[in-house]
């Protein structure tokens, strides 16, 4: 039977396709001019289109911006409106987003809200993206199986296990990340999966 468009290692091969050819704008690229509220969830759409939901609920609205203010996970506006600080943290947020908790994200926000905290962050953040999507795409995926270097095979069993494996990774890379943040904070993970 030939490779058909509901063929799971046609969809993977897309995926890593247009994961190749998305990237974050830099700190630079953000727009220096202040923006307004619908500015701001235009442009946020455009920037992360690419990991969209697939028609799921919107990524960026105005109220989730407010309940992220509200919660004082990025600094309020001024005058309603929105800097490149706000821009860089809404990127950073609405992208970890996909599958952490806020108040875990918000750990890993500085306290500091100023320009130079924000940029910093912000840069590091964007090359660390870059690093673990050069990664991902770089891992030799094969039809039903995944190969990685140290020789050990991911047995996909076509669509259901790429599913089953993925959401996996996903499970195990938010353990570790609340792992890392707990040894940062001191204390025990908060159990939160979906405050906002």
């Amino acid at each position: 039977m030939p490779a058909g468009r509901n063929d799971p290692a046609q969809r993977l091969a897309q995926w890593l396709n247009r994961l190749e050819k998305f990237d974050l704008p830099d700190w630079d690229d953000l727009p220096q001019l202040d923006l307004y509220m619908d500015q701001v969830i235009l442009l946020l759409t455009r920037y992360l289109a690419p990991l969209d939901r697939c028609g799921e609920e919107k990524a960026i609205t105005a109220s989730i911006i407010n309940n992220y203010v509200r919660m004082k996970v990025m600094p309020p506006p001024v005058k309603k409106r929105y800097s490149r600080v706000h821009l860089a943290y809404l990127v950073m947020i609405c992208t970890l987003k996909q599958s952490l908790s806020i108040s875990c994200i918000q750990r890993m926000l500085p306290e500091e809200h100023g320009e130079e905290a924000a940029r910093a962050l912000y840069g590091s953040f964007v090359r660390q993206y870059r690093a673990a999507v050069k990664f991902l795409c770089s891992l030799p995926f094969r039809c039903g199986e995944v190969v990685v270097e140290s020789g050990a095979r991911l047995d996909l069993e076509g669509g259901a296990g790429m599913v089953t494996t993925a959401a996996i990774f996903t499970t195990l890379s938010k353990s570790l990340t609340e792992s890392l943040l707990q040894e940062e904070c001191g204390g025990e993970p908060e159990d939160d999966d979906d405050e906002e």
